[in-house]
């Protein structure tokens, strides 16, 4: 399922808005002319299981990442590649254990080695981000 730039802004925002929000509010909120286009957003994401709506009429934004998000996760409101935090861990890990036990060159050279398809990875996912978010 194919999820657009303008719905993930959407998203994102709703969950630092973190509370129940009426589509006049989304309007106000995302900057919009008109509350037609706010609606269509809004249930665009209800399609996505991105949002769900109350009887009320309002719409809370659903935490969990769908499937086709998994490759990044929303830590306190922020879109994150989740290869960034695996590559990092290793890093720091390959870092520590090159500091403490004292390998030879070619050990240390041959861990730094296998952590870049990591970092390139996670670079990438990056990049598509910075693609999805720029105006």
């Amino acid at each position: 399922m194919f999820i657009d730039r303008e719905s993930i802004k959407a998203w994102v925002k709703l969950l630092r808005y973190g509370e129940p929000i009426t589509v006049r509010r989304f309007q106000r909120l995302m900057g919009y002319n008109s509350p037609g286009k706010a609606q269509r957003i809004l249930r665009r994401l209800e399609r996505l299981r991105l949002v769900e709506r109350t009887s009320s009429g309002e719409y809370i934004p659903i935490r969990n990442t769908p499937p086709y998000l998994a490759a990044y996760m929303v830590l306190r409101g922020y879109v994150l590649p989740r290869s960034l935090v695996i590559a990092t861990f290793i890093t720091v890990t390959a870092l520590t254990y090159a500091i403490l036990a004292k390998p030879p060159i070619h050990i240390i050279a041959l861990l730094f080695t296998l952590i870049i398809p990591n970092w390139i990875d996670t670079l990438h996912y990056v990049k598509s981000l910075k693609k999805i978010f720029e105006e």
